[in-house]
């Protein structure tokens, strides 16, 4: 089986190569898929990209043996699905993937707000220590509006309960 791997860092080369068996011929990619890797790839009948490789209608038409496409992200909103579905290629993706980091970065950057931290280090930057128009707000008693509540939404709305705000999804 040939199989193409796009914006793969070198580490997870590394472990790929280790793992799979050798019967499988990898060409791998540090950068996302570009239409002059196309020649290179023409024979491939599985394809591993991230969020950064456009799998476009045309893309997939110049891989006639191509039978699946996983992408290492959740989303899979830069793959042509319908595309994929008229030539019967699985698509698989990592539903799990970042869903507690990306509830928690987005805990980090209301804090930031909340405790004005990127005013604050702007001024102790500048070797001005006042705090005078730096007073944040409380999150506690504070109404959060998380649209979707899926995976992340709701590692969101569990969060958002611990700081003891009102949420509506």
């Amino acid at each position: 089986m040939n199989i193409a791997i796009f914006e793969l860092e070198p580490w997870e080369e590394k472990y790929l190569r280790g793992k799979l068996d050798s019967s499988i011929v990898l060409k791998t990619f540090d950068h996302p898929l570009k239409e002059e890797n196309m020649e290179e790839i023409k024979d491939v009948e599985g394809l591993v990209v991230f969020i950064y490789s456009n799998v476009t209608k045309e893309i997939i038409d110049r891989l006639p043996n191509l039978k699946f496409i996983a992408t290492m992200s959740t989303g899979f909103d830069h793959i042509d699905l319908e595309a994929c579905k008229t030539r019967n290629i699985v698509i698989s993706n990592v539903a799990g993937y970042g869903e507690i980091t990306v509830a928690e970065h987005t805990f980090a950057l209301l804090l930031a707000l909340s405790h004005r931290i990127i005013e604050s280090n702007a001024r102790v930057k500048e070797g001005y220590f006042s705090p005078e128009n730096l007073t944040g707000f409380d999150l506690a008693g504070k109404t959060l509006g998380v649209l979707g509540v899926g995976s992340i939404g709701r590692h969101v709305i569990e969060i958002a309960n611990g700081f003891r705000m009102n949420v509506i999804g």
